[in-house]
């Protein structure tokens, strides 16, 4: 996949157009509660040189119901971590990724 950086923020994370144009579509809350989440619990994966790798998170809505994601990440020691892609999946879904041991740890 040919992912190129739409813009590099302060923190380090370059972010790809597919994860923006996902993250715009959402209510904007709980676009927020997802994009703090993914920069609080982000520098805790694991560096991966070959590929990017697909893993799960969780936040709560303002109904207190949850929403489940999934989020494409290329992280390698030398460069800055890219966010290439976010999708919103269903529960079933997103127990699979937890299952695979592909969650982001941490409590939203």
């Amino acid at each position: 996949m040919d992912v190129e950086p739409r813009f590099t923020t302060e923190s380090g994370l370059d972010v790809g157009d597919d994860f923006l144009d996902t993250l715009q579509g959402l209510e904007i809350r709980v676009g927020i509660k997802i994009a703090k989440f993914i920069a609080e619990h982000v520098k805790k994966i694991e560096p991966n040189e070959l590929v990017s790798t697909v893993i799960g998170g969780v936040v709560m809505d303002n109904n207190n119901k949850p929403v489940t994601f999934a989020l494409e990440i290329i992280k390698s020691k030398d460069f800055n971590i890219m966010l290439s892609d976010l999708e919103l999946v269903d529960m079933d879904e997103y127990l699979d990724l937890i299952n695979l041991n592909k969650k982001i740890n941490g409590t939203n």
